[in-house]
């Protein structure tokens, strides 16, 4: 069974984030899933919309401003990737996407974080574990729309939460959304350690993937920010979390 709905229920303060009636999209070839998905948020406040392919689903975005996008791997013709792609390179370069998939391997989940995609929930998975996922993804980026003009730095790096643009040494960085939020984290903090539970917490509450997502999306994000001949900025403290910081040559900070 890919889905199951159990007893558990996520923390009520993410039900209250969600707006009544929401309007969401799931993008699922797989009629019965579709179903079973779209009947269990349906009765906890989304509008749901489905699509059963990738060219459906781009003329829906096109037509309704939707608060997220579900969206699966292995849909025919246009797939859950390469939709996503086109999403990041459109209008719709902000909109949240939760990718369902059965592959979870690292390089897999690198591939989807370079199309665009936000997060993800691995199948087999519960129901309400993908309501709150998605609750958490909708709050975060609810969050972001509201953020005032404030620019952030640490060395050559800058964020600019208004406008969204993320440079280096002057250069525009590409980032995920999941992205953006894990380096926001970083600079507000920088340059002390940011614990990865605290992390986990800001980013999907009291409901963490149950795979080593974080590290991933870290990996990713190393990748953009320090890729290159750049000095490093982002560092990991095996078992303990993640810093931002600026070094010398010798691992002095600077």
């Amino acid at each position: 069974m890919v889905f199951l709905e159990t007893s558990y229920q996520p923390p009520t303060r993410y039900l209250m984030n969600v707006p009544t009636s929401a309007p969401l999209l799931l993008v699922e070839d797989d009629l019965d899933m579709a179903d079973n998905i779209g009947d269990y948020l349906d009765r906890r406040g989304w509008r749901v919309h489905h699509a059963a392919n990738g060219a459906l689903a781009l003329h829906l975005i096109m037509e309704t401003q939707f608060a997220a996008v579900v969206l699966d791997r292995g849909l025919p013709g246009i797939d859950g990737l390469e939709l996503c792609r086109r999403l990041r390179d459109g209008a719709a370069r902000h909109l949240p996407v939760l990718m369902l998939t059965a592959a979870d391997s690292l390089d897999d989940r690198l591939a989807g974080f370079s199309s665009g995609v936000d997060d993800y929930v691995v199948k087999p998975f519960a129901l309400p574990e993908l309501h709150a996922r998605l609750t958490a993804l909708v709050r975060r980026s609810e969050g972001r729309s509201a953020a005032a003009a404030e620019v952030l730095r640490c060395a050559d790096l800058e964020m600019n939460l208004g406008t969204r643009v993320v440079s280096r040494a002057g250069q525009a960085i590409s980032l995920t959304n999941m992205g953006f939020a894990i380096l926001e984290i970083l600079l507000r903090r920088s340059p002390d350690v940011v614990r990865r539970e605290e992390i986990e917490q800001a980013l999907w509450g009291e409901m963490p993937p149950s795979s080593d997502a974080l590290r991933t999306h870290v990996f990713a994000l190393r990748t953009a920010i320090d890729g290159g001949s750049s000095p490093s900025l982002l560092w990991t403290h095996r078992g303990v979390g993640y810093q931002l910081e600026a070094r010398d040559a010798s691992g002095v900070s600077v």
